[in-house]
């Protein structure tokens, strides 16, 4: 049994971003979606940012850069 987490970086903009949490459970080889959806939206500010680089890792972080710029 595994509990594996899916993110979703939704609606993203050079001035916002949606991030969409979803935890799934893994029994013998089907997924099972486990809790309900979490959502959160952040914009292109300082403090968003930096709350998105603790929260992501670096890959999802990098992409939202890629849009947002530097």
């Amino acid at each position: 049994m595994e509990i594996k987490e899916k993110i979703t970086l939704d609606n993203l903009t050079n001035e916002s971003v949606s991030v969409l949490r979803q935890q799934y459970l893994c029994y013998n080889g089907v997924e099972m979606q486990i809790g309900d959806n979490v959502r959160n939206s952040y914009t292109d500010c300082d403090e968003d940012r930096k709350i998105l680089k603790e929260q992501l890792s670096e890959e999802y972080f990098n992409a939202v850069l890629a849009v947002w710029g530097n």
